[in-house]
């Protein structure tokens, strides 16, 4: 087994083969995607690609692990992922931001993140990810009073004073700008780095408190600034020697916030 907390340089798909069997609480992928010129992303059939990543995350998963998968809307189209992991959600990570450059054609506006457990899942803490009601309240007691909810099966969904589930559309956590602080250099923009929120979310809802995550495409290393944060272990895989100094640069600077901390 590999040491945690730390960021191994090489083949992502190499190295997964270090890791023990039933070790892993939850992964983050967020690996090619195969539809840009960018040389790590030169991908020839990504159902395929991403069908072998499957495989080798249901190994080191443990049962009731979870993996959220980033890609395209085909990503994992055309491919039987069923022997190996259960498929619970299609999250889209809708962007309005985007350029509407098509011409021919409508528009991608989203991110697919493929929500992916071995079994039942064994973590996901609701309660950690709620958002706010957007729902007026004379409608949300109009809904209460349905039979279904005040005295049937859905008695459980009624309003909640926390929040409600984030749902499968993801709008509210927004893609990173050239003006966004958290930023590492523009050259990430929209391709290796992802905001911190969207991380935290996955984070927050599919492991907890010392769980270990693994991020196998690890770019510069926000999966790790936030179980950092959240007192998650993890381990991580980059082939890009650059990405793992600022990694580690960043993962130096939360500690030594937080040292700081203990001080106030």
């Amino acid at each position: 087994m590999l040491s945690i907390n730390k960021v191994y340089q090489g083949d992502s798909l190499q190295l997964i083969h270090e890791i023990d069997d039933n070790s892993i609480d939850l992964i983050i992928c967020d690996g090619p995607y195969g539809v840009t010129t960018n040389e790590w992303d030169k991908i020839t059939d990504i159902q395929t690609y991403n069908l072998n990543l499957i495989k080798l995350f249901s190994r080191v998963l443990k049962p009731g692990g979870a993996l959220y998968l980033f890609g395209k809307d085909d990503c994992i189209d055309f491919i039987d992922y069923r022997p190996y992991l259960q498929l619970n959600r299609k999250i889209i990570w809708y962007q309005p931001s985007r350029l509407a450059q098509g011409r021919m054609n409508y528009t991608n506006n989203y991110d697919l993140i493929a929500y992916f457990t071995k079994g039942k899942a064994k973590t996901f803490n609701l309660d950690a990810i709620r958002v706010p009601q957007l729902v007026e309240l004379e409608h949300r007691l109009r809904c209460e009073k349905v039979p279904s909810v005040l005295n049937g099966q859905y008695g459980k969904t009624k309003f909640n004073d926390e929040g409600k589930n984030p749902g499968d559309v993801w709008g509210d956590i927004k893609q990173l700008t050239y003006k966004s602080k958290e930023l590492i250099s523009r050259e990430l923009l929209n391709t290796i780095q992802k905001p911190e929120k969207l991380i935290e979310r996955m984070i927050k809802a599919s492991s907890n408190e010392g769980d270990l995550v693994l991020d196998p495409f690890s770019g510069v290393g926000t999966t790790f600034a936030v179980c950092k944060r959240l007192k998650r272990n993890f381990i991580g895989f980059e082939i890009n020697p650059d990405y793992i100094q600022i990694t580690n640069e960043r993962i130096r600077k939360i500690e030594m916030e937080q040292d700081y901390s203990l001080f106030q």
